[in-house]
């Protein structure tokens, strides 16, 4: 962890371990993670209290008048998580992380939310010594019948997903049809001089999206087929283009060849070779960055949640 971030959590009075911190913090049980990588809240943080849904959304919005700048937000089953950042430093994150803290904990008050000392899930007080359960990065005490029932609907929700029917067949063509899509915008792009990372975006969030609404389950698989679908399609698109060009430009270069003769003999003069080749690797190299980060999400998507321990 950061040493600065590091030194202000424990000034709070909470337990930093690696890149992570949990304790009591303003009569709320809180937990941090730090991912300096992270562009969006690289600092997060996540507090425990039962609230009904109806009191969390007044807080959602109570907090979005606060108009904090670089602050998300997400209610969730447990509370709430907090993301901060500062777009120049974490010294001028810190400096404004105490008053931000006190607005943002003031709502929580001003709801009257059971805060430390009762289960998150169902407002009854805790016992002394609660176990505190791992969810995802926080640490939460949680009552342990509250935690039994909670495994059952997860074990029920993923039998049922196992159960469910999968079309592969419908879902590849899903996918392709978002390679298309993406493909058209390859070659709109490219005709007015652009090679960019955003058409494989295109090509593989609708290639998911299709590929879920025709029947597709979605799962490892999913991301397999609907990234190789976005790569080929790019790649595919602009050997394509380069195959009409070379139509177009033979004839400039005294072949009488045609098609695919066509583009193997213009491949011979330099020029056109060094073209395609640059274009082909900036290509291959853009469609390749779009889709390792789609494959991210896609991954954190489909992953499934297995019983909290």
């Amino acid at each position: 962890m950061n040493k600065k971030l590091k030194v202000y959590f424990e000034q709070l009075g909470l337990k930093v371990e690696g890149n992570s911190a949990h304790g009591n913090l303003k009569g709320y049980e809180v937990s941090t993670n730090v991912v300096m990588l992270d562009t969006i809240s690289p600092v997060k943080m996540h507090v425990s209290f039962y609230a009904s849904d109806e009191v969390k959304n007044l807080i959602a919005n109570d907090l979005k008048e606060l108009k904090l700048k670089n602050f998300t937000f997400g209610t969730d089953l447990y509370g709430i998580s907090l993301g901060f950042n500062d777009p120049l430093t974490v010294g001028k994150l810190l400096k404004r992380m105490p008053e931000m803290l006190d607005k943002i904990f003031a709502v929580f008050d001003k709801h009257e939310v059971k805060g430390l000392g009762y289960c998150p899930l169902c407002g009854e007080e805790l016992p002394q010594e609660a176990k505190k359960y791992r969810i995802d990065w926080s640490l939460i005490s949680i009552d342990d019948n509250c935690i039994n029932n909670l495994n059952q609907v997860i074990e029920a929700e993923n039998n049922d997903f196992k159960a469910a029917p999968n079309n592969y067949v419908k879902g590849t063509f899903g996918a392709l049809l978002g390679a298309l899509v993406g493909a058209v915008a390859f070659v709109i792009l490219f005709l007015i001089g652009y090679v960019s990372a955003i058409t494989s975006l295109i090509a593989i969030l609708l290639g998911t999206y299709l590929y879920k609404k025709l029947g597709g389950k979605p799962n490892a698989v999913m991301v397999v087929i609907v990234s190789i679908t976005s790569i080929a399609s790019m790649l595919l698109t602009l050997w394509g283009l380069y195959i009409i060009l070379a139509q177009a430009l033979v004839f400039d270069y005294n072949f009488s060849s045609t098609g695919m003769q066509a583009f193997n003999d213009m491949m011979t003069i330099p020029e056109f070779k060094s073209e395609f080749t640059t274009n082909l690797l900036m290509t291959f190299v853009f469609t390749i960055l779009g889709v390792v980060y789609q494959i991210g999400q896609l991954s954190k998507s489909v992953k499934r949640q297995g019983k909290i321990k």
